[in-house]
């Protein structure tokens, strides 16, 4: 047995056991009213069958999940007793639960050594994934189409890329809007954070702050920014005070576009973004090959047709680049390497994969509101258990093994250990801990990134060198 690395697992048995323990959670449930009086039916019935036992409880029938709850815990109750403890108490119960494992820091891992290291520390992802909810939800979780009838949950996630640490988790209606939630976020805003961004959450503002505050953004320009430079022969009036209107000079974007051959790059180093604002940014513009132009506008096209959305000629002559803006300094980050930087925000869109696939959050019939949350907040609960899980083990095989382990795979196989989880809390850390000893062998021999393929990964793009035969034979961005 591999005493180093029962070492590096047994942080996660005891945090395990601190905070998803039996004591614990009865002492919980009692200060949010779930537990009034003693009951077979416990808080860790409710956190088994939310979180443990893989099942949706809002889709599931009540007759089905007194049968799994049963057969797990010995626990025998009624479908219409069960329904009657998806109430507000257990809501809050589990609502808290969340919480308290947010503010902790769960599985702390050791800084990733990178070759932006020295530049900034903490990757921040921000964004957002919808569902829609059958109608009767509309009253209290209304959805994005516009209609009062239509229902939907929009549920937003910022969480640290290196760390795997979720740093927000907000549950709300459908039709909430991104950017103000971004905004909300800011107020923990550290000096050399790097902040990664989709065009949802695009605010000028948001930029200025998280620059004035030592940390660093990447972000997607509007197509509908003013780009400008500064002019160096600006008009004056008559009594020598400078003309403002002529400080500045607007670039045209189908112009700079058309400078451009397929697949090319450009920077303007002094920018100045925003009509009113002008923020000072890097801003890097890269033309897309001729297959890649024609995806976007099919996409466009679809969204046209699904969403009513009408683009403008001039947004769809414009399809044909991407453009970024910065403020880390080109010393720091080349022009070729803001695109990769930029692409690793799609590592949240294969998170919340995860959570529709394998977790199911989105499925949902015609339950009452507290069954619904009862599913939700369980989800998630067990989704940021899951998720420090693997990156605690993304770690420690990259340390002991200098392998790159994949996101994607490891999820479910920790996923299919939950059972076991479950069983090691009630015996204790030792018990716990052989489990989480099997599955780090199970990662280790199953769980390894893919490479046959071309695209760079999460290691690559950050100049990781995890795999001593890979990284001689592939180029680094």
């Amino acid at each position: 047995m591999n005493l180093s690395i029962l070492d590096e697992l047994r942080p996660i048995a005891e945090e395990l056991q601190r905070h998803m323990s039996p004591d614990v959670l009865e002492h919980l449930a009692k200060d949010k009213g779930f537990v009034q009086r003693k009951s077979k039916y416990q808080a860790k019935e409710l956190v088994a069958l939310c979180v443990w036992l893989s099942q949706q409880v809002a889709s599931t029938s009540l007759t089905k999940l007194c049968s799994y709850l049963e057969v797990a815990t010995g626990v025998l109750i009624s479908p219409e007793g069960l329904n009657q403890r998806f109430n507000t108490s257990a809501v809050q119960f589990l609502e808290q639960v969340l919480a308290n494992l947010l503010t902790q820091r769960i599985y702390s891992t050791k800084e990733i050594i990178h070759q932006y290291s020295t530049t900034f520390k903490h990757i921040r992802i921000l964004d957002s994934t919808t569902f829609q909810l059958p109608d009767t939800f509309s009253s209290h979780y209304q959805g994005s189409g516009g209609s009062s009838h239509t229902a939907g949950v929009k549920i937003q996630l910022e969480y640290d890329l290196l760390s795997g640490k979720f740093l927000h988790v907000y549950v709300g209606e459908g039709r909430e809007n991104d950017k103000t939630f971004g905004s909300t976020t800011l107020q923990t805003i550290r000096s050399k954070d790097l902040y990664i961004r989709d065009l949802g959450y695009f605010d000028l503002h948001d930029l200025q702050g998280i620059h004035d505050k030592g940390a660093y953004y990447i972000s997607r320009l509007k197509l509908n920014s003013r780009i400008y430079r500064k002019n160096e022969k600006p008009e004056y009036f008559q009594n020598g005070t400078v003309k403002k209107g002529t400080l500045y000079i607007q670039l045209d974007m189908e112009e700079l576009m058309n400078q451009l051959s397929p697949g090319q790059t450009m920077e303007i180093s002094e920018a100045y973004i925003g009509q009113y604002q002008k923020l000072p940014s890097r801003v890097i513009i890269h033309r897309l090959t001729k297959e890649q132009t024609e995806k976007r506008l099919k996409e466009q096209a679809k969204k046209e047709k699904k969403k009513g959305i009408i683009y403008k000629e001039r947004s769809k002559r414009l399809s044909g680049i991407n453009v970024y803006i910065t403020n880390l300094s080109v010393d720091n980050v080349p022009t070729e390497h803001i695109h990769d930087l930029y692409s690793l925000r799609w590592q949240i869109e294969i998170l919340f994969k995860t959570w529709k696939s394998f977790f199911q959050i989105d499925k949902c019939k015609e339950v009452k509101k507290e069954r619904l949350e009862c599913h939700l907040y369980g989800q998630l609960i067990s989704i940021l258990l899951c998720s420090s899980t693997m990156f605690k083990m993304r770690q420690l095989l990259l340390n002991k093994r200098k392998k790159e382990l994949s996101e994607y795979k490891s999820i479910y196989m920790i996923k299919n250990y939950y059972l076991l989880f479950y069983e090691g809390i009630q015996k204790g850390t030792d018990e716990l801990l052989k489990v989480l000893l099997r599955l780090f062998y199970l990662l280790e021999k199953n769980g390894r990134k893919s490479h046959r393929y071309e695209k760079k990964t999460v290691f690559d793009i950050l100049g990781v060198v995890y795999d001593y035969t890979r990284s001689k034979n592939h180029k680094v961005a």
